[in-house]
């Protein structure tokens, strides 16, 4: 089953609020990077929901290997300084590249009434 290309493609929706989850896990998760003050974007209010909620479900080290999809043991995003650790590779894989996640990622933003 193949997903919708335009969601995995760098300018959707899924790939944007992708990227904005990883580049706030990085420079806000403190909230001491000067930028943190002209985004209200935090990994408590975005990064981490966003990743428990798109890649958690297979990057988790509570789950047992059968429930992983596939997804390599050492791969897991149970806190915020293994999602940092990883990063970068979550943002190429996911957020510019289109093997992450598997489903598709976040559907796109619903149509106004």
């Amino acid at each position: 089953m193949h997903s919708s290309p335009s969601r995995h493609r760098a300018g959707s929706p899924a790939a944007l609020a992708l990227l904005l989850a990883v580049a706030a896990i990085p420079a806000c998760g403190d909230d001491t990077d000067v930028q943190c003050g002209q985004s209200y974007l935090r990994y408590d209010n975005f990064g981490s929901p966003f990743i428990i909620n798109w890649c958690r479900a297979c990057h988790s080290a509570d789950l047992p290997p059968d429930m992983r999809q596939a997804a390599p043991d050492d791969i897991n995003f149970d806190t915020l300084d293994e999602i940092r650790a990883w990063s970068l590779q979550i943002k190429l894989t996911a957020g510019q590249g289109d093997t992450m996640p598997p489903s598709g990622g976040p559907p796109p933003p619903s149509a106004p009434c």
